[in-house]
């Protein structure tokens, strides 16, 4: 076993709960990030204490306590030194069919063991004593070993009680890199092709259609966790080879609920053929390498998953003249459908605004790196203007992550073997952030000159027409975003017309 770390108010808790006779140890992610060698996020604790008796030891030692609403539920939140940890009574709880996701009964127990019984999977379901001595009931440290994600007792009833049960395996295989086992399903069909870095050699049982009483909230926490992830492709295989990328949740607004579909789009590709004088795997797998290739930003991570939504669709898909596949102006419908997802899940308008920009333009370095055609003024000046980010930061934000966007997708083809064709692609991203950041306002705000420094020059009421006319001529290249540079053509316009009226005049 390693070393283990206790931070200091953890000590206290524990030490203090065992020195007035009660039961206290480390529990659930905590343990098990602990025994891989990590830092845990948090350190949750159980007792055999009651809540009423886990407050008369923290007024004993002048503890905080908050959350009076949970005590009923056996949890107390103790606060040292600004940091919460929560110390729960060992329960039983008991599931019916009217919530997805929450207990109908919970119940005060005395076994550690019978606690430990009612968690999710075996690696969160192991506790630790003060001493450092480890209870695992259920093979939790075994699992962790040999890097399997095991339910504790039947999957089938595990995830009928608790529906997140099944988004939450598919996102520690995500966080993990855990391969999921479930007995009973080896007979079930496999999922990808043999010999690629996702192919599951079968699926799995899962009751998907218990997914329709979660809340669109909980669903979308998981999957932001498993999108972020070190492994995020193979949550996402996951998701697909249970059913869960097909399931739907819902949302309640004003009494009515909802259906909300998850991300049946995404079915189609698993399987589809892509040309192999390009790419390495089918639509799906190619999409899933490209994700774990990207930084670990949450834009980034949903254009990946979209950006290939379209290929395949009967009004995209052609056959080229050596009968290959092709997907012409597949980014456009990928946008589309990306704009539609998004909304749909919840997220605002600015960050639907973002993904869908990302996966429309994912394919505009391609024939430039490729042709050696340098077109990047052309189309930054175009995006400038009509993009719809409303400042020179904002698009070299965006520019920013569609350079990774684009150098992830481009490292899940065959272009990953081409050192040189890669490094192109990296300098080709440098040069038209630069040119963003440096040269292309987006607005009059971002130009060198302000309103009030032109004040010196013109009249006021003349003032906004000179800054749009200065913004159009910067962002039409024939003039640089330098004071000087602004102020002299300012000069220049204004002498221009003067002479047209002096000869107006004539």
């Amino acid at each position: 076993m390693p070393d283990l770390f206790f931070p200091s108010y953890t000590k206290k808790i524990l030490s203090a709960l065992n020195a007035a006779g009660y039961e206290a140890y480390l529990v659930g992610g905590a343990v098990r990030d602990l025994l891989l060698g990590k830092s845990p996020d948090d350190y949750d604790i159980t007792t055999n204490a009651l809540p009423e008796q886990v407050l008369a030891v923290c007024k004993q030692h002048d503890w905080k306590t908050v959350d009076q609403l949970g005590h009923n539920f056996g949890c107390v939140v103790i606060v040292i030194n600004g940091v919460a940890t929560e110390v729960t009574t060992f329960r039983g709880e008991r599931y019916n069919d009217d919530d997805m996701h929450r207990p109908a009964a919970t119940w005060f127990c005395s076994s550690l063991r019978e606690d430990l019984s009612r968690r999710d999977f075996t690696v969160n379901a192991m506790a630790l004593s003060f001493d450092g001595t480890l209870h695992d009931y259920f093979g939790g440290q075994q699992d962790l070993q040999q890097k399997i994600l095991r339910t504790v007792g039947d999957a089938k009833q595990r995830f009928h009680e608790d529906a997140l049960r099944m988004l939450r395996a598919c996102r520690f295989a995500a966080q993990l890199g855990f391969t999921y086992k479930q007995a009973g399903c080896e007979a079930l069909p496999a999922c990808g092709a043999p010999n690629t870095p996702y192919y599951l050699p079968h699926s799995y049982s899962f009751p998907v259609e218990r997914c329709a009483g979660l809340s669109l909230e909980r669903v979308r926490k998981e999957l932001e966790k498993l999108l972020t992830s070190e492994y995020a492709g193979k949550g996402l295989m996951l998701m697909m080879a249970t059913g869960l990328l097909g399931a739907s949740c819902h949302t309640r607004e004003n009494g009515n609920d909802t259906v909300i579909p998850i991300l049946p789009e995404a079915l189609h590709l698993l399987g589809l053929h892509q040309n192999p004088r390009f790419h390495l795997y089918d639509t799906w797998e190619h999409t899933l390498l490209a994700l774990d290739n990207s930084p670990r930003d949450l834009a980034i991570r949903w254009a990946l998953v979209l950006h290939d939504l379209g290929k395949g669709l009967p009004n995209v898909r052609k056959l080229n003249k050596e009968g290959q596949p092709s997907d012409p102006g597949h980014e456009a419908e990928s946008a589309k459908m990306s704009k539609a997802i998004l909304t749909r899940l919840g997220y605002n308008k600015s960050f639907v605004h973002l993904v869908t920009w990302l996966v429309a333009q994912h394919m505009r370095f391609a024939p430039m790196l490729l042709t050696g055609e340098r077109t990047l003024l052309r189309w930054v000046r175009s995006e400038a203007a009509s993009s719809g980010f409303r400042t020179q930061a904002e698009l070299t934000q965006a520019y920013s992550l569609l350079v990774e966007v684009f150098l992830a997708d481009m490292g899940a083809t065959h272009a990953r073997e081409n050192e040189q064709l890669m490094a192109e692609g990296r300098l080709l991203g440098r040069q038209v952030v630069e040119l963003v950041r440096t040269r292309m306002p987006v607005c009059t705000k971002d130009l060198a000159v302000s309103g009030r420094e032109l004040l010196q020059i013109i009249p006021q009421h003349e003032i906004k027409n000179i800054l749009s006319y200065l913004l159009e001529r910067v962002q039409s290249g024939n003039l640089p975003n330098e004071k000087e540079a602004l102020l002299t053509a300012v000069h220049k316009h204004q002498k221009r017309k003067a002479t047209i009226s002096s000869g107006d005049n004539v």
